[in-house]
């Protein structure tokens, strides 16, 4: 997420795995072990709002980062793995250390199926799901969008990409635009962590065909096939063995 400010600055908040933003009111509660105060003294954000708020969600109280506007109100940086970043550089210089290693955004218009085959490509021996998740390549999948949109495309997670004809090419494309515009109208996924600004868990979830399905029935009229699981570089990969083809 990119906050341009009125002083020619941009802050960049990289939330990484479990960092999500919220906004609304806080308050700092200083903490300190008694017998060593100066040593452990800490400040601790808590939300100054109706105990019935969202953002009280115990996933909402890793607190690392609190920004303070004008109206009373605050935008708060939750994260708790400590794995998010933050970086403050000039606007005009967008292209910074920071994001000039980062690959397309796929939802813009000019990201076009040629671009998409020609970002893959730099990486043809790699494993279809992992090249779909290198942010070098792509920016913006990750483990749970790899599982849904290879499931829709009908690829194997382990396809080698120089291996894939350019017709699933085609359908892989397509889904990862299909996918990553639900995941914006379901409002993210709160399988894990997650929080929309108002402390609102998203939907995307609830709409899985394989991601954390492990020994369900493969939802694709008429499969036969049932929901597996296989590691995939270091991460988990849920498919089905059956109507996924996998081209190596």
């Amino acid at each position: 997420m990119l906050i341009h400010l009125s002083n020619g600055k941009t802050v960049l908040v990289h939330m990484k795995m479990t960092g999500h933003l919220l906004y609304g009111s806080y308050r700092g509660k200083k903490e300190f072990k008694a017998e060593i105060p100066d040593l452990w003294r800490k400040e601790k954000w808590l939300p100054n709002e109706n105990p019935e708020s969202l953002l009280w969600d115990s996933y909402n109280r890793f607190i690392h980062l609190v920004f303070s506007f004008s109206n009373g109100k605050n935008l708060v940086l939750s994260d708790v793995r400590k794995f998010a970043k933050v970086a403050i550089f000039d606007s005009s210089d967008l292209e910074s250390k920071h994001l000039k290693h980062l690959g397309p955004e796929p939802l813009l218009q000019s990201f076009t199926f040629s671009i998409f085959k020609e970002r893959i490509a730099k990486k043809p021996r790699g494993k279809i799901k992992t090249v779909l998740m290198d942010q070098e390549i792509i920016a913006g999948i990750g483990n749970i969008y790899s599982d849904e949109v290879l499931f829709e495309a009908e690829v194997h997670p382990e396809s080698i990409v120089s291996k894939i004809p350019d017709k699933k090419l085609q359908d892989i494309f397509k889904a990862v635009k299909i996918l990553l515009n639900k995941g914006i109208d379901f409002r993210g996924d709160s399988m894990s962590d997650y929080r929309m600004p108002s402390g609102e868990k998203g939907d995307f979830q609830n709409h899985h065909k394989v991601y954390r399905k492990t020994g369900a029935k493969c939802p694709k009229k008429n499969c036969i096939g049932v929901v597996s699981r296989i590691k995939v570089g270091a991460r988990s990969g849920h498919f089905c063995p059956v109507h996924q083809k996998k081209f190596i």
